[in-house]
Parts: C-alpha cells; sequence; structure tokens
C-alpha cells in the first residue's frame, strides 16, 4: 500500500529517474544483495526461490524492476514494521546512499528487527568449522556457519548466537535424502541458533571437533551482516550438497559483508566446507584458532589417564552392577575415585546422544554418581585436555591432480588422475578425518602405448570408507561404500574393452596396533555388483571379503590389500584383487606414490607423482 498524494508521486518519479539515471540496478552490490546471476542469454536471475524476497512481482528475473519497487517502498503506508525498508534494511542502507537521501527523508522505526539486533548485540564474529561427519551424506565434508560473539560476553557460549545454513530436509529415508539433496530438491535457508544448540548437535550428537576461526570484522561490516542476515530469512535457496551447499552459500554473504573478500569469485564448479574455510580465513586475525574436541574425544581421553582398573570400573558403573560397583569404588583414594566418577558421568552422557541408551538410563545411572562425586567435595582431578590435531589450514588442498608411468606385462602406459575430493587411506590425513576414504569424483585416463589407446582405467563416483579400531567403549564397526565405472581387467578383454559400473558395500572390524610403526589391520564382509557389456551375461553380484593393513610411520604411508569375490549370480567367475602401495609426502601438498596391483591374471606396476591443488 502505497501513499499517492501529488507532492509525493511527484518524488516517487524524481527518485526513479534518479536511480534510472545511475543504472542502479547495474551496480555490482545491488546484483550481490539480491543474488542475481547472469544466465546464458545475458539476462539475470536471482537464486532465491522465495517469493517474499522480492517486492516486485518479477524481481527473481529483473533488477531493474526490483530496484524500481524498492524505491516505491520509500512511500509505503502502513505499520513500520512492514514497510519494505524494515523488511530489507541492507538494500535500503545501500539505496538511501545510492541517491543521496537524508536519514531524516523516509524515515523508519523498525521495531522488531531493532530488537533482533540488539538482542544479539554482536561484537565480533568468527567462522566456525565442524569437522566431517561420514554418517550424514550432507555433511561429508563438514561445515561451516558463522558465530556472533555477544558484546562483553567472553567466555560465556550460551550468550551467542549462530549464523547457519542448512537444507531444509523432510523425515526421508538415507537414499532417497541423498538423492534429492544431490538434485537441489531441498530449500536452503538461513537461520540465528543458539550457539549451545550447534554444540549440542556436533560436539555431543554427531561427535564432531568445533573449531572457530575470528574473523578481521570492522564494526561498520558487522553492523552490514546484521542488516543482510535479517534480510536472509525471507529467502530459500536450492540446496545441492557438493556446490551449492553451506560452505557456497557463505561466500556471497561475507562478499556482501567484505566485498574485497572476492570469495564467490574464486569458485565456480565445485566447493566443500574446507575450502570456503580456508579461503575466508585469509582474512583472519593471526592466531591460534579456538577448539572444541568432542565428547567422545574428552572421554577418550579421560579413559587414557586412568588405569586398567580404574577403567573397568567405569564400564561396571555405567553398563554392569552399578551398587556393586559404587561399594568396591570406596576403597580409592578420594582423587582416584572422584576421577572415575566423572569419567563414567561423561561416558554416560556420550552414550546417550550416540542413541545407546534411553533418558530414563542416563537419568537413573547418572544420578547416583553425581551424589557420589559431590560427597567427594574439591579434588584434583584431570590436568590438561586431549591433545591438539592439526586444522584445517594444516590439510593438503582438496582437489588432488597426478600423472604416473606403468609397467605391464606387454608394455608401458601412462596414467592421468584427477579427484575433486578429498582423501584415500594413502594420502596425508592431517586437518581431514583420520583412518577414512572419502573420495568423490575420481578419474583416471590411461594411454597404453602398445595399442595406442587412451581410456578411462576409472571413473569412480564415490568411494567412502569408515576404519574404526574396535573399542570396547564405542563398539563401532567398520564399513565402506562405492560406486562408478571401472575396467574388468580379469575378464580378458583389450585394453580399455571391459569397462562396467560397480557398486559395492562391506562392513566389518579393524584393530589399531601401536608400535614403532602404526598399524591399522581390518577385514570386511562384502557385497559387490557389476553391470556391463563386458560381462557375459551383463551383470554380476556376490558376496565377498576384504582385509588389509594400513601402516603409517611420519612421511611414509603403506597399504596392503586383498579382496575375494565369489560372484554368484550373473557371471559366477571369482575375482581375487590385491594392492600393495605407498606413499611419501613430499610437501603439504605433493606427494610420491608406488603401487603395484592385480586383478585376476593381470598385473601391474606403477609410480606416481601426485600434486593437490586449490579449486579453480
Amino acid at each position: 500500500m502505497l501513499a499517492v498524494t501529488p507532492e509525493q508521486e511527484l518524488r516517487r518519479l524524481a527518485l526513479r529517474q534518479e536511480a534510472a539515471k545511475a543504472e542502479a540496478w547495474r551496480d555490482k552490490y545491488w546484483l550481490r544483495l539480491v543474488y542475481y546471476e547472469k544466465n546464458l542469454f545475458g539476462g539475470y536471475k536471482s537464486h532465491s526461490v522465495n517469493p517474499n524476497f522480492y517486492l516486485s512481482k518479477w524481481g527473481r528475473i529483473s533488477p531493474r524492476l526490483e530496484l524500481e519497487a524498492a524505491v516505491d517502498g520509500f512511500f509505503f503506508d502502513g505499520k513500520d514494521d512492514d514497510s519494505p525498508e524494515c523488511r530489507f534494511p541492507e538494500r535500503y542502507h545501500w539505496l538511501r546512499k545510492k541517491l543521496g537521501l537524508e536519514s531524516s527523508e523516509f524515515s523508519r522505526r523498525c521495531e522488531s528487527f531493532e530488537e533482533w539486533r540488539n538482542s544479539l548485540d554482536t561484537e565480533s564474529v568468527s567462522l566456525l568449522f565442524a569437522a566431517g561427519y561420514l554418517n550424514n551424506p550432507s555433511t561429508l565434508y563438514g561445515h561451516t556457519f558463522l558465530r556472533l560473539h555477544k558484546r562483553g560476553g567472553a567466555g560465556a557460549d550460551l550468550l551467542d548466537y549462530t549464523i547457519n545454513y542448512a537444507a531444509t530436509a523432510d523425515a526421508d529415508s538415507g537414499m532417497l535424502f541423498a538423492l534429492k539433496g544431490l538434485a537441489g530438491r531441498y530449500p536452503g535457508q538461513f537461520s540465528t541458533i543458539p550457539y549451545y544448540l550447534k554444540i549440542q548437535e556436533y560436539h555431543n550428537l554427531e561427535n564432531r571437533d568445533l573449531w572457530g576461526f575470528p574473523l578481521y570484522l570492522k564494526p561498520d561490516e558487522i553492523d552490514r551482516l546484521m542488516r543482510h542476515c535479517w534480510e536472509l530469512g525471507k529467502a530459500a535457496f536450492p540446496y545441492y550438497f557438493f556446490t551449492r551447499n553451506c560452505s557456497w552459500q557463505l561466500m556471497p554473504l561475507l562478499d556482501i559483508v567484505k566485498p574485497e573478500l572476492k570469495l564467490s569469485s574464486r569458485f565456480r564448479y565445485w566447493v566443500i566446507p574446507s575450502d570456503t574455510a580456508k579461503a575466508v580465513l585469509e582474512g583472519s586475525l593471526p592466531g591460534v584458532p579456538d577448539w572444541r574436541p568432542s565428547l567422545w574425544k574428552t572421554v577418550d581421553w579421560k579413559r587414557s589417564q586412568l588405569t586398567r582398573d580404574e577403567q573397568e570400573q567405569v564400564l561396571e558403573l555405567t553398563r554392569g552392577d552399578q551398587q556393586a560397583a559404587l561399594k568396591k569404588l570406596e576403597a580409592f583414594p578420594p582423587g582416584i575415585k572422584a576421577a572415575v566418577l566423572e569419567t563414567a558421568a561423561d561416558y554416560l552422557s556420550w552414550r546417550f546422544y550416540a542413541g545407546r541408551i534411553n533418558k530414563e538410563t542416563l537419568d537413573g545411572r547418572t544420578d547416583p554418581l553425581l551424589a557420589a562425586r559431590a560427597a567427594l567435595g574439591q579434588q584434583v582431578t584431570f590436568t590438561g585436555g586431549p591433545q591438539r590435531p592439526a586444522d584445517i589450514r594444516d590439510a593438503h588442498e582438496s582437489l588432488r591432480a597426478g600423472v604416473g608411468v606403468v609397467a605391464l606385462r606387454n608394455g608401458t602406459a601412462y596414467d592421468l588422475n584427477w579427484r575433486y575430493a578429498v582423501q584415500d587411506l594413502l594420502d596425508d590425513p592431517s586437518g581431514y578425518l583420520p583412518d577414512a576414504v572419502l573420495e568423490m569424483g575420481a578419474f583416471k585416463v590411461r594411454y597404453e602405448q602398445r595399442y595406442n589407446r587412451y581410456y578411462f582405467k576409472e571413473a569412480r563416483v564415490v568411494k567412502v570408507m569408515s576404519l574404526n579400531p574396535w573399542d570396547n567403549w564405542v563398539q563401532r564397526p567398520s564399513w565402506e561404500i562405492g560406486a562408478g565405472f571401472e575396467q574388468a581387467d580379469e575378464t580378458g578383454r583389450q585394453a580399455g574393452g571391459s569397462a562396467i559400473w560397480t557398486m559395492n558395500a562391506g562392513s566389518g572390524v579393524a584393530a589399531e596396533w601401536r608400535g614403532p610403526v602404526r598399524q591399522l589391520w581390518y577385514l570386511l564382509a562384502q557385497a559387490d555388483g557389476g553391470l556391463g557389456g563386458a560381462l557375459d551375461s551383463r551383470w554380476r553380484a556376490g558376496p565377498g571379503v576384504k582385509g588389509g593393513v594400513l601402516a603409517e610411520k611420519g612421511p611414509v604411508r603403506a597399504l596392503f590389500e586383498a579382496r575375494y569375490i565369489a560372484y554368484t549370480f550373473g557371471d559366477t567367475d571369482p575375482l581375487w584383487a590385491g594392492t600393495a602401495a605407498a606413499s611419501l609426502k613430499l610437501s603439504k601438498d605433493s606427494a610420491l606414490r608406488a603401487e603395484y596391483s592385480w586383478r585376476g591374471e593381470v598385473k601391474e606396476a606403477g609410480l606416481y607423482y601426485n600434486t593437490f591443488i586449490f579449486p579453480p
């Protein structure tokens, strides 16, 4: 509803004319504020799919009509809180400057916005990075969001809030959830969430480390952030797990807040949270980032400070006969008793958040422990904390490119490999997940001299593997999944003519040995299937087993692995395959790798040089 007195109409037309003369709708900042991008035909389209993000009916595809509607919004005749200026404070803050308007002209009292901003009372901002979580497709590579530090609230985590962008997902099954996330079928939305809830989500529920990196934002930039975040409450963007995800959407937001960062222009096709974090951190304050270890990491460290007998007492208190364990604990010195009780209480909390026990069991077992601990009074139990791991700044870049020379039975071949993300068992895991494979978009092109032929040796869509050393306290299995194209050399076809689509999954156990050379042994039951013309029956499926050992010492990592698949459907010829490989870390972003592998009767040995690069 617009006020249209003759004087106001003349003023409205004059402002429109002034905006047209300045071609304000072409201003880069205006295009950023409404999230416009050019299409193939030279026009514009905004990413937001929520019509409430626009003032014009055609605002999503017309920066000019949206700007003209914003000019008209100065003449809104209604409650101030409902006015366009109060709904979009940063747009109008910029537009006032662009048109040279005095602050007294068209002044509004935006009570809802001011109340929200004052309640947050932000003094500084930091970038938070939550480590990757392999049990959720949308957070495989971690998660980035912003923490708003309340003025004068140093050390008071309960007072802080976060700016979070995430998919608003339905209660879909795992496979449907992944497919819809890959296709952008979930809306992504910004929200302000209390920091303590994010701690509970990542630190407790998902057992992920949280890193906090302070950002260098001036007071006027923080004000700009708050004004624009208020606007984003009305926006919704298609959420894609591996492209326009939490990391991608954070970049245009920070480009608005601090334009000189130019983050959006640095990524074109692919971005994961670690990449965004590294790009943003180039402008962060120097110093040691804040690190909050996961709940399990804290429990595990406390356990390491106890003797074996004391550890057994913790298990009895939490999973056995608690009354008998409490009585036995009376013989321990007060300091030791207090440490055991504290560890037991933390372990129960972890079991609850991990879904191993319900709330009733948690309360029933924790209350006696807390009462016994309180009766001991003040005791010195644990000093220090878990060892600080490498952070994301110490990690190699996410993309990997490499070249290699391969010795075959009847000649030589040359390989060119490319992987979009992010690690395999032979890559240095610093800053990433230990004992894990997380590969997306891994390709290997081979040139074989004997046939003068180029072909895809493999085109892996996804491979995820989590090797969890068996721990009686955690009881977490090891597992893997994978899908992609590969050459089934065991079929005996000519080089490059045996491509099939394969899918596999496995689950089993792993055991760790810590000596002069750390070793991780694993054994997985497998289910494997393949489709393709290289197979006589065009398909095959069957069970199998995979076993291996990963060894590491300093910059050297070695892997020995073998698998046997007994195909019982389709083509029934069994598959024997294996690998013996070693890598030498040359620098943070380069490595040398030697590999010997066999698949059926086909054997090869290769030497590779890999380099890790920042996404283009």
